[in-house]
């Protein structure tokens, strides 16, 4: 079994909150206040350099961002069939058992992913370009 490189799980799950964050243009200080934290914690964790987060913080984080902790770690389509996926029915079930919708959710989260890193790489040509 490999073993989990903390660091790089850090760096992943800072990397994908700021990408949250940034896609919902919410400030370091406005996400810190809403789930009573101060805005250098989010930037310690954001950049991959707060080797003592919680699983309590990252649960805030997540309900904050309305994202779960599979989407904010970014795990690989395999990992994901294997997980338990509560509905806001309060029902649950395995989403391996649809295989087929959860590559469908995978494909469309590359493809807002790719649509987000076009907006800001064109953004920022644009700036270039002045």
């Amino acid at each position: 079994m490999k073993s989990i490189d903390i660091n790089a799980l850090l760096s992943t799950l800072g990397h994908n909150l700021h990408t949250i964050r940034n896609a919902r243009k919410e400030t370091l200080q406005s996400v810190a206040e809403s789930i009573g934290i101060t805005h250098p914690v989010i930037s310690k964790i954001e950049n991959g350099r707060y080797p003592n987060l919680q699983l309590n913080l990252l649960i805030k984080l997540c309900n904050h961002y309305n994202v779960t902790l599979q989407q904010a770690l970014s795990l690989e389509v395999a990992n994901i069939f294997q997980l338990t996926q509560h509905n806001t029915d309060g029902s649950q079930k395995l989403i391996g058992q649809e295989l087929s919708s959860g590559y469908e959710l995978y494909i469309q989260q590359l493809i807002n992913e790719n649509k987000f890193l076009k907006e800001h790489t064109n953004q920022l040509i644009d700036k270039l370009g002045r």
